[in-house]
């Protein structure tokens, strides 16, 4: 956003929850940590300007939207986190094969996923 952008701060605030929706439905949960600052910046700049109960009652719903959204992929990666981590607890060990064919157990290899913050 421009140093002089005249639009709203309700306008602006709906366009990056906009935004944010489309990063969440195109799996880029990566990108909306990105939008956090001009998020906060919006929402200070929306209480000094203020907006209509409509407006505000827009942007509601479409935050509502977005954490739903979020909540719906956090739980989607714990399933499939889970399903990888009981997949790797049935005692078989990771095979692979060799240059004649023949499969092999792999030592010491790890399964399931790496969890790092």
């Amino acid at each position: 956003m421009a140093l002089f952008d005249l639009s709203s701060a309700a306008e602006a605030l709906e366009d990056l929850l906009d935004r944010e929706r489309a990063l969440i439905k195109a799996g880029r949960i990566d990108q909306i940590v990105r939008l956090g600052a001009e998020k906060e910046r919006l929402i200070g700049r929306l209480a000094r300007q203020g907006a209509s109960a409509p407006g505000l009652e827009r942007l509601r719903a479409k935050a509502d939207r977005n954490v739903r959204l979020l909540d719906a992929a956090a739980r989607g990666i714990k399933a499939a986190a889970g399903r990888l981590d009981r997949r790797g607890d049935d005692g078989a060990a990771l095979r692979t094969y060799g240059r004649n064919g023949a499969a092999a157990a792999l030592a010491g290899a790890r399964r399931g996923i790496d969890r790092q913050a």
